[in-house]
């Protein structure tokens, strides 16, 4: 049996009160409900997702669509911010249209955006961009090992390989907001 708890919302400085995780569970059904008070008793949430395996498995795909929101929204906040539009104007654009995901609605990536958010504490706290890295490094290999074509992945992981290289590894994974696209604070 696996499980592993995926990061779904963190607001402020990591206390564990204001943490919400789902544990995401992979064995047998029976194994799954016999343990399933104790998952419970570590997060909110457990969800079942098949045999061993697929609760990391889950985990990893969690994270791979976690980097790969954060990269869009902080690329796009970017380029909105150079072509003059204000980073809290563009995430009302976004959050009441088609692009309102986590990273624009609950952990925005510019500072100055959400007072909770790491990015208005200088990207302290939160998901460090080298376990994003570490992530992105299991779902590039994973889709090697079965053949799955996966170009996001790859270019994901380039970029925060990169942000670590750069020495920005133990910041939030947002600050590739600031640190890959150059972007700037709100004022």
């Amino acid at each position: 049996m696996d499980a592993d708890q995926n990061m779904v919302l963190i607001l402020g400085y990591m206390e564990v009160n204001e943490l919400n995780f789902s544990d995401t569970v992979g064995g047998s059904e029976e194994a799954y409900q016999a343990a399933n008070p104790l998952f419970l008793s570590m997060g909110k949430n457990t969800i079942y997702c098949g045999k061993t395996g697929n609760g990391s498995a889950a985990k990893i795909c969690n994270n791979l669509a976690m980097a790969v929101s954060m990269l869009g929204v902080s690329e796009a906040l970017a380029l909105g911010q150079s072509l003059g539009i204000a980073a809290n104007t563009l995430t009302r654009v976004f959050n009441s249209s088609s692009a309102r995901c986590w990273s624009s609605d609950s952990y925005n990536p510019v500072p100055g955006v959400m007072e909770e958010a790491p990015s208005s504490r200088n990207y302290d706290g939160g998901f460090a961009s080298k376990l994003m890295a570490k992530d992105l490094n299991l779902a590039a290999s994973s889709a090697e090992d079965i053949g799955q074509n996966c170009p996001l992945t790859s270019q994901a992981l380039e970029i925060y390989t990169k942000l670590c290289k750069d020495g920005h590894e133990a910041r939030d994974f947002s600050c590739v907001f600031r640190h890959y696209y150059s972007g700037k604070d709100e004022q």
